[in-house]
């Protein structure tokens, strides 16, 4: 073999083996870095509640005043803009570090002032007078009704285009529905006789008013998709649920959210263990179907909504749904990233193909 062939064999091996792993390919230099903003500004937007708002520019700066907002915001890659958000952000982990401007249905005017945003996302938790006052105060207030799965989607789409995140928002929305379809695709066949009426709590602390999700809500949405029916059927939108009601309705399970501002786990045992004593003689009571599921998802309208639908399903259709067994996962073994010292050795190896090169002349 000729010395300058040598070379060239050396070269190029080094750099196939060595400059992948400092992210230099082919193309000569790093992965590039998402594109600029899809949206045009000025911009107006309507929001749920028909109130026009004008988006200037992109937003800079921005203050979530619920939970699911914050996921949503975070999903869409928009995590290191939120500048304000409510005691009850802790999804992702990174959302807890977040400066409180509200509370669950509160607002903070002055903190608000303090974070300085272009644009707040509220929910209609939030009074429609704080909402107002926000807007007297010279900021823009996004407001969202996140109802039920459709309103849900569309408003995710709407953060996106405030954002300049569309893109991301779309394949946020299909990913939801994707996973949703995953769930339906095994109970779509169901027949009446196969789903069990289910009721949904969404809200109950033991001694006072029994909160559930009727008719219209993302809850009656995620029960159907399930495999069950709504035993609250009855009930418009998100409403308060009579005892005698309740036993009427008799449903074959009831499934109370543990976890976040309207359950707790106290409230949760006096339900299973026949504490509430007018509810021994129901079925789920007898069946022992009293489940718990997490609240801190089923209550957050968001991008975790599959993960809630997912909980009922097995709760209902186990049959169907099977909880995937704990695994030990192998660990995998780490990429090295080459930091000075692959450089060096690369140069070294560069210089001992010019000299062979060299050689050959």
């Amino acid at each position: 073999m000729r010395n300058r062939d040598l070379a060239i064999i050396i070269t190029i091996t080094m750099c196939i083996a060595v400059l992948p792993l400092s992210g230099w390919c082919a193309s000569g230099s790093p992965q590039a870095s998402p594109g600029a903003a899809s949206s045009s500004y000025p911009m107006n937007v309507t929001d749920n509640f028909g109130r026009v708002s004008t988006i200037p520019q992109l937003p800079q700066r921005i203050v979530s005043l619920s939970p699911a907002n914050t996921e949503i915001l975070f999903d869409l890659g928009l995590g290191d803009k939120i500048v304000g958000g409510t005691e009850y952000d802790d999804y992702p982990p990174a959302a807890e570090n977040i400066t409180h401007v509200g509370g669950f249905s509160t607002v903070d005017d002055e903190m608000v002032v303090n974070v300085s945003p272009d644009v707040i996302f509220a929910e209609d938790t939030i009074s429609m007078d704080a909402v107002n006052k926000l807007q007297s105060m010279g900021f823009t207030v996004i407001l969202l009704d996140n109802s039920n799965m459709t309103m849900i989607e569309n408003n995710i789409k709407l953060i996106g285009e405030v954002t300049g995140t569309e893109s991301n928002a779309t394949a946020l929305v299909n990913d939801i529905n994707a996973r949703m379809s995953n769930i339906s695709d095994k109970t779509a066949s169901l027949n009446a006789s196969q789903r069990p009426s289910v009721l949904l709590l969404a809200g109950y602390v033991s001694g006072g008013d029994i909160y559930v999700y009727g008719s219209g809500t993302y809850g009656a949405d995620l029960i159907t998709l399930a495999g069950g029916t709504n035993a609250a059927a009855n009930i418009t939108s998100y409403g308060v649920m009579s005892p005698e009601a309740i036993i009427a309705a008799d449903p074959d399970y009831i499934i109370d959210p543990v976890g976040n501002s309207m359950g707790d786990l106290t409230s949760f045992n006096s339900l299973k263990n026949g504490s509430v004593t007018w509810m021994q003689d129901m079925t789920a009571y007898k069946e022992g179907h009293i489940i718990m599921v997490d609240g801190n998802i089923m209550e957050r309208p968001g991008p975790r909504l599959p993960d809630a639908a997912l909980e009922i399903a097995q709760a209902i259709h186990p049959e169907l749904f099977q909880a995937a067994p704990t695994a030990t996962a192998a660990t995998p073994t780490p990429t090295p990233t080459p930091g000075f010292e692959t450089v060096f050795a690369l140069a070294g190896l560069l210089g001992v193909a010019y000299v062979i090169a060299r050689k050959e002349h």
